[in-house]
């Protein structure tokens, strides 16, 4: 069969369109909705780094083949790991890899007073800043969209970010 080239935007249709389907399939695997999930976005990201697809008339097939042998793999993996672990020592005291209630908390308060202190910036200042830690884009992205200067953008991004430590307690006020 001739292989044909995926751009990413027909990927993108394809995980819209599939992404439950694509779920459920691997769920009913592997038993665990976390690894489910990761071979899901493996699976998109495979396509993605493909280039030429062999049945590129059947996308929708293919992809459920890839999801498959995805799952397959894992859990030959997963065999092979159980094997070679000892059985567990019921000394031992294993702990949860999940954050404590406190911890979560305090982050959540972090959190919360780190977009109290964004929320108060001037609202140039502001934009410079959500641009360059959100959008993740360059100074001179950010002067040539605010249309001012690159060393503008600097002296907003400093004044930002000290205001915020500020109000995190992480440097005197």
């Amino acid at each position: 069969m001739p292989s044909a080239f995926v751009d990413h935007h027909q990927v993108a249709v394809l995980f819209r369109d599939h992404r439950e389907s694509i779920m459920n399939f691997l769920l009913q695997k592997v038993r665990c909705p976390d690894t489910a999930q990761d071979l899901s976005q493996e699976t998109y990201l495979r396509l993605l780094r493909q280039g030429a697809i062999p049945h590129a008339d059947n996308l929708t097939g293919y992809l459920y083949k890839t999801a498959e042998r995805l799952a397959i793999d894992f859990l030959r993996y997963d065999k092979r790991i159980s094997n070679y672990l000892s059985p567990l020592d019921d000394s031992l005291e294993w702990e949860c890899p999940k954050p404590h209630p406190e911890t979560m908390t305090m982050l959540r308060q972090q959190c919360e007073l780190l977009l109290d202190a964004i929320a108060a910036l001037p609202t140039q200042c502001r934009h410079v800043f959500l641009l360059r830690k959100i959008d993740e884009l360059s100074y001179a992205q950010i002067a040539d969209k605010l249309a001012i200067s690159e060393k503008t953008v600097q002296r907003h991004l400093v004044k930002a970010m000290l205001h915020c430590h500020r109000r995190l307690g992480l440097v005197p006020a």
